[in-house]
């Protein structure tokens, strides 16, 4: 079913656990204006401390279908505080758990709301963020011996499986970009919870170094791109030291420097003769400022 799909019959579906009774007839609940003005009618009755009425009325106005996002918001926020005022906390910790649904980042004013309420509303917000929460543990690497690729595990906690896909980034200590891999599942240790293994691979040319530290860091995505999980970030990574002294540099990762390849010897040795040649007929061959002895013999005594 399409997200826009349940967010419309989200008032109908979780009508009951709110106490709100049996929906109103198809034909009520096709009139798209009448829930709007249910709902300023219920907002004045509220100003007016008439707090029964405003809620029958909100209960009216949440089972009319065509409602927009913004109404259902306030419909729920205007339930939750009378609610609250009635002492009836878990119906109003119910109605703010479905506005929340509808927009996970309300925020409400501070200015315009009792200190009761806000704080209510906060705590519920906040239960909600820690059981949809994406945990993370990731032990940071430090120092390692070289390798063609480098193992990097995460422990993940994700109940409401909002994570989509796991990745590390990595470049050498420097470089302006990060290179990046999936990380795959590979091991359940319940119900949400996953072992997540990938690979840095030594992609980097080195010559006379005998280290190497690498910046990295890990981030989790939801199917909409959003990070819902992080271990370091690009502009405070988590770096890890390879000692090139000591495992394997994979092969044709070292290069012999400039200075001791016999190939670069060779080419200056030829450079050095080509230019010694270059000199002897430079002095000896018939130049502009030279005489011209044509074909006559001159012994020097």
């Amino acid at each position: 079913m399409a997200r826009g799909t349940i967010l419309r019959l989200l008032p109908l579906l979780l009508l009951f656990g709110l106490g709100l009774g049996e929906p109103l007839p198809r034909a009520q609940q096709l009139d798209m204006g009448k829930g709007t003005r249910l709902l300023k009618e219920a907002k004045i009755l509220y100003d007016n401390l008439q707090y029964g009425p405003a809620l029958s009325k909100l209960k009216q106005a949440i089972r009319v279908r065509g409602l927009r996002r913004s109404e259902i918001v306030e419909i729920y926020k205007y339930m939750g505080s009378i609610y609250i005022i009635q002492g009836q906390k878990k119906y109003a910790q119910r109605a703010f758990e479905l506005l929340l649904k509808v927009n996970p980042n309300y925020e409400m004013n501070p200015l315009l709301t009792s200190p009761k309420i806000l704080n209510f509303f906060n705590k519920v917000k906040e239960t909600v963020r820690s059981r949809e929460r994406v945990i993370m543990k990731h032990t940071p690497l430090q120092q390692l011996p070289a390798a063609e690729r480098i193992e990097v595990r995460a422990y993940v906690v994700d109940i409401h499986g909002r994570l989509n896909k796991l990745r590390v980034y990595f470049r050498r200590r420097g470089d302006p970009e990060y290179s990046s891999a999936d990380m795959v599942p590979r091991k359940s240790s319940g119900k949400g919870a996953r072992t997540y293994v990938g690979y840095i691979p030594f992609i980097w040319t080195v010559t006379d170094e005998v280290e190497l530290f690498v910046d990295y860091y890990l981030a989790g995505t939801d199917k909409k791109g959003r990070w819902v999980a992080n271990a370091g970030s690009p502009k405070q990574p988590l770096t890890f030291r390879v000692n090139l002294m000591e495992g394997k540099v994979p092969e044709g990762a070292r290069r012999t420097p400039l200075l001791k390849a016999w190939w670069f010897w060779t080419l200056v040795g030829v450079g050095v003769a080509g230019a010694a040649v270059g000199t002897y007929f430079a002095v000896s061959g018939g130049g502009a400022g030279q005489p011209d002895t044509g074909q006559a013999v001159l012994i020097v005594r």
